[in-house]
C-alpha cells in the first residue's frame, strides 16, 4: 500500500511537471535552473511547495528587494502581517530581501539577466523604463488610486518617465543643525537663526573651551555633504537651489553668500580640524563625545544618536540658519528613491497581485508604523504624523517631521548633462579647501558651463526643460511659520 501511494504521488508529480513544461507559465520569481532540472520544473516545484506550506490553494509569490537597512525590522513585521492577512485571503506571499552596499550592482545583474525581483528599489528608472525592464503603473488598474494620490509629489526624475508613472515617492529625508544644548547652556548661547549668529556661536564655543570643543563640523568626506549642507540650506536663504525651477536655468552664483558664511567659520578656526576629509560617522562620533557644538544632521540621525553614537546630553535640531531671519524660505528636500515593478509581472499575468501588495506597502498603516518607529518620514507629512498615537516620540523626530519647514522640490537635470571641466562638487571642494580663492569667478564659470551643457541637452532632445520648471515653486517655498 505504501509503495502504491508513493508511486501515485510520483506519477502525479510527473504529470504536473509535464503540463508546466508545455504551458511555460510562471507567476513567481524567476531563478537560474538547478542542474538536471528545467526552469519550468523548478518553478512548478517551488509553487507546489508554497501551496503545501500555505494550505490555502494557489499562491502567487511576489519578491521584493531593497537596500534599506534602517527600516528593515519595521518592513519585515509589516510584510509578515500582510502575508498572514490580506496575502492569505488574496493568495499572495511576499518574500522580502534586504541587501548591503552592493545592492545596486547585484540588482543590475539580476534585472538585465531577466531574473530580477518583482518589486525593487531603483536608482535608474529612466534606463530601466527604456529597456522595458519595469512596467508603467498606468498599465494596471489596481494602481490608479496610488498614482492619483501621490501625483502632486511626483515628477520626471523621481517616479515619472516619458509621461508614464513607474514609481511613486513615499518618503523624504529632512535635515538641519543639531546643537549640543549642554554646550550652548554652558556658554549662555541661544540656538542661532542667522549665519552671523551661527558663526558667533561657533566662535564662542571654540574659544570658550580653549579648543577642547569646536563650534561646527562640516564632514566633507561624506559624499552628499554638498547636497544636504550647502545646496539645500542655501536655498532657504535665496528661494531656490543652484538650479532655478522658475527660469529653468542654473545659478551657482546664488551660493556666493553661503560660501562666505562657511569661510568665516573656517577663518575663525571654529571648524573642527580635518573637516576636509572627515566622513559623516566620524563627525557624528565627535558630536556624541561632546567635542562639537553644532553638526549637520538628517532625520535618520535621531536613531543614530540613540543606538550607534549615543549622546549623554540633550541635543536639539534646528532649521539651518539663514542669511536674513526676516526673509526666510522653506528648506527644499527631494524625495527618496522608491519602488518599481518588474515588467514580468504584467507579462506573467500577475500584476493585479503585485498591485494588491503595493496598495498595502503605500498605505497609511505602513506609513504610521515607520513614523512611530522613527525611521521614515512620509511625503504625506501631517496627514500621517497626526495619526501616530504612540507615546514618547523623540522631540527631534517631531521637529524633523514638521513639513511646514520643508518644501518637496522638483529634481534637477544634472544627470542628463555632459559637463566640460570640473563638476560643481569638484569646485565646491576646491573652494572650501582653499585651492580656489576667486569664489565669485568660480561660481560664475560653473553657471556658464552648466547652462551651456543644458542648452546642448535640450537641443539634442535629451532634456525636456518643461519637466524641470515648477510654476508653483515660489509659493511652495514661501515661509509660513
Amino acid at each position: 500500500m505504501r509503495l502504491k501511494k508513493y508511486l501515485g504521488i510520483l506519477l502525479s508529480g510527473i504529470m504536473v511537471l509535464s503540463m508546466a513544461a508545455c504551458a511555460g507559465t510562471d507567476k513567481g520569481q524567476t531563478a537560474a535552473p538547478e542542474s538536471g532540472q528545467t526552469e519550468a520544473a523548478k518553478q512548478q516545484t517551488k509553487q507546489e511547495q508554497t501551496k503545501a506550506e500555505a494550505g490555502n490553494g494557489d499562491i502567487t509569490k511576489v519578491t521584493m528587494w531593497s537596500n534599506d537597512q534602517h527600516d528593515q525590522a519595521v518592513y519585515e513585521e509589516r510584510i509578515k502581517e500582510f502575508n498572514e492577512t490580506i496575502g492569505k485571503e488574496k493568495g499572495i506571499s511576499v518574500e522580502y530581501t534586504v541587501y548591503g552596499s552592493d545592492y545596486y550592482t547585484t540588482l543590475d545583474v539580476a534585472v538585465t539577466a531577466g531574473e530580477g525581483p518583482d518589486v525593487f528599489k531603483c536608482n535608474k528608472i529612466g534606463n530601466y523604463a527604456e529597456a522595458g525592464y519595469i512596467m508603467p503603473w498606468e498599465d494596471e488598474a489596481g494602481l490608479k488610486g496610488l498614482v492619483d494620490r501621490f501625483a502632486e509629489y511626483n515628477a520626471p526624475g523621481y517616479g515619472e518617465f516619458g509621461q508614464k508613472t513607474y514609481s511613486i515617492p513615499f518618503r523624504v529625508t529632512t535635515y538641519g543643525i543639531a546643537c549640543n544644548m549642554d554646550i550652548f547652556n554652558k556658554y549662555g548661547l541661544k540656538t542661532p537663526e542667522t549665519w552671523d549668529e551661527m558663526r558667533a556661536c561657533a566662535k564662542a564655543i571654540t574659544e570658550g573651551s580653549k579648543e577642547q570643543a569646536y563650534g561646527y563640523a562640516l564632514a566633507m568626506g561624506y559624499g552628499s555633504y554638498n547636497y544636504f549642507y550647502l545646496n539645500l540650506p542655501n536655498a532657504a536663504s535665496v528661494g531656490d537651489e543652484y538650479f532655478n525651477h522658475t527660469t529653468g536655468r542654473y545659478d551657482f552664483e546664488s551660493l556666493g553668500g553661503f560660501f562666505g558664511h562657511l569661510q568665516g567659520i573656517i577663518d575663525d578656526k571654529s571648524m573642527f580640524p580635518g573637516f576636509e576629509t572627515m566622513d559623516g560617522d566620524t563627525a557624528r562620533a565627535q558630536f556624541s563625545a561632546g567635542n562639537v557644538g553644532m553638526i549637520g544632521v538628517m532625520s535618520s540621525d535621531v536613531t543614530t544618536f540613540k543606538n550607534q553614537f549615543p549622546c549623554d546630553f540633550e541635543w536639539e535640531v534646528i532649521p539651518y540658519p539663514v542669511q536674513d531671519a526676516s526673509n526666510r524660505y522653506k528648506e527644499p528636500i527631494g524625495v527618496s528613491m522608491s519602488y518599481v515593478i518588474n515588467s514580468k509581472a504584467s507579462k506573467g499575468g500577475y500584476a493585479d497581485k503585485v498591485a494588491e501588495f503595493m496598495n498595502y506597502l503605500y498605505s497609511d498603516e505602513v506609513f504610521v508604523a515607520t513614523n512611530e518607529a522613527q525611521v521614515d518620514i512620509s511625503v504625506l507629512g501631517d496627514e500621517i504624523t497626526s495619526k501616530s498615537k504612540v507615546d514618547g516620540l523623540d522631540p527631534n523626530w517631531i521637529r524633523f517631521s514638521d513639513m511646514a519647514v520643508y518644501c518637496i522640490k522638483y529634481p534637477n537635470p544634472d544627470g542628463d548633462l555632459s559637463i566640460e571641466g570640473d563638476s560643481y562638487q569638484d569646485v565646491y571642494n576646491k573652494i572650501l579647501t582653499g585651492i580656489v580663492t576667486d569664489v565669485d569667478g568660480a561660481l560664475k564659470d560653473l553657471t556658464e558651463r552648466y547652462n551651456k551643457a543644458l542648452d546642448e541637452a535640450v537641443a539634442s532632445g535629451k532634456v525636456n526643460i518643461n519637466d524641470y520648471i515648477d510654476p508653483n515653486i515660489a509659493e511652495k517655498m514661501k515661509w509660513g511659520k
